[in-house]
């Protein structure tokens, strides 16, 4: 009798009442998306420490900036802790979810290979590419999220890219943080302040 119902119930829902029920659908699976910035804020930070770090000493003619680089694998290991706790409280997997998921995991694939074979091209051209990667994870999550803050970081990380082909390699370090600043660390605290509006909605 249940069943009947409902399917009663679907044959009166008027074309423009399923658009709305779809529209609904789509942003509630986006505003569960929309996560607390957290590995935008922790990348865009630490890497961002390192770069002026290198920056600074380099400038100052010392010869230990290299070694600030060691922290990296702690904020792997502090990224996968946290993205594995959050995997296993979310119930629901979403078509956008895996969209963004194989995004990122091909952007570090993409990263990793960037940073492994970029002595064979120089510091110039890797960090070119670093911005350029930069700009393209962000901009496409910030379309697939319909967030513009990621959108326009994405799009300035591309004229940092640009730029830098008119720098020095030490004031590359710098462009390479103004990138970081506009595209992870800007968005990922404003996304942090979004989830949380949500949360308490």
């Amino acid at each position: 009798m249940k069943t009947t119902l409902e399917n009663e119930a679907a044959e009166n829902l008027m074309p423009e009442e399923s658009l709305q029920i779809i529209n609904s659908m789509i942003n509630n699976a986006k505003n569960k998306l929309a996560d607390d910035g957290f590995h935008l804020i922790l990348w865009g930070w630490l890497v961002t420490f390192c770069t002026l770090t290198q920056y600074i000493t380099l400038k100052l003619d010392l010869n230990w900036g290299q070694w600030i680089w060691m922290l990296l694998p702690f904020g792997g290991v502090a990224s996968a802790i946290y993205g594995n706790k959050k995997n296993k409280s979310q119930n629901v997997k979403t078509h956008i979810g895996s969209y963004l998921f194989f995004l990122w995991i091909g952007f570090v694939i993409a990263i990793i290979i960037t940073l492994f074979f970029g002595y064979i091209y120089g510091i110039k051209a890797t960090y070119f590419f670093l911005m350029l990667l930069y700009g393209i994870a962000t901009f496409v999550s910030g379309g697939i999220l319909n967030f513009k803050p990621l959108v326009y970081g994405g799009i300035l990380s591309f004229c940092c890219a640009v730029l830098s082909v008119f720098l020095t390699e030490i004031d590359q370090y710098l462009c390479l943080s103004v990138a970081l600043i506009v595209s992870y660390i800007i968005p990922g605290h404003l996304l942090r302040v979004k989830f949380k509006s949500q949360k308490n909605a």
